[in-house]
């Protein structure tokens, strides 16, 4: 072998060598990530969610979007938004004898127009009838439809004089909303007059919400009204593990 070709040889030996260690090199360590980097960040409740949590009420209330608040011996709906109350209204919730139960769940539509068909047991023991849709439906213009098992959802009433009375435990379990035209349009966004022409023409219809909103219906005699101060409620379905304060 020429002294030329040695020395190609050489070089081209060197290079080998240079590619096998740089192809059995380990690679630059990546960086471990931390568990605060892993964790999503914390969110801080809301004034309002710190009020109820103080006084040892506590209910799962999200800090963003939309949450429905029904306590049952106030007989008092709260609309939130981002944790924070924007609408409230009186309710009628079941008599002792057909109580509103205590649940999380959630709402996906809302019905207008809707007609009634009672339970057997109130056919049998109330004489009670299907009603098709109109101004002497028990549901009213609207009904909010609930995710559960127990058939229990919000609605809108032909009897509205029994928002006037103190004591409102007097449905067969479902909860009935004096401002249920407010709560529509916050519910779907739009505004009251939208609601009033999707009900207008008194067709049965459902309009889905675009995005689903928790409902729970919870059991506290003590519990703040409007402007924070915490009342006392009367007991009414003689349910006292519920003062879980």
């Amino acid at each position: 072998m020429g002294a030329s070709a040695r020395t190609c040889y050489g070089i081209l030996s060197l290079l080998a060598v240079a590619l096998a260690l740089a192809a059995c090199a380990a690679p630059e360590p990546t960086p471990p990530i931390s568990v605060d980097q892993a964790k999503p960040p914390e969110t801080t409740p809301s004034a309002y969610v710190s009020m109820l949590r103080s006084q040892g009420i506590k209910i799962d209330i999200p800090s963003h979007g939309k949450f429905i608040l029904v306590n049952i011996p106030s007989f008092e709906l709260i609309a939130l938004q981002d944790g924070e109350p924007v609408l409230r209204s009186r309710v009628v919730v079941g008599k002792p004898a057909t109580t509103t139960p205590e649940m999380l769940s959630s709402m996906f539509a809302i019905q207008f127009n809707p007609s009634w068909t009672p339970t057997p047991s109130m056919i049998r023991n109330e004489g009670l009838h299907y009603m098709p849709p109109g101004p002497q439906n028990p549901l009213g213009r609207m009904m909010f439809a609930l995710d559960n098992e127990e058939f229990i959802y919000l609605h809108d009433t032909n009897e509205k004089a029994l928002f006037n009375r103190s004591r409102r435990d007097l449905s067969h379990g479902c909860v009935r909303v004096e401002q249920a035209r407010a709560l529509a349009a916050w519910s779907l966004g739009v505004s009251q007059q939208e609601i009033d022409s999707m009900s207008l023409h008194g067709r049965t219809h459902s309009v889905p919400l675009t995005e689903v909103i928790p409902v729970a219906l919870v059991y506290f005699t003590r519990f703040p009204d409007e402007q924070g101060q915490f009342v006392s409620h009367p007991d009414i379905y003689n349910n006292r593990q519920a003062e879980k304060n």
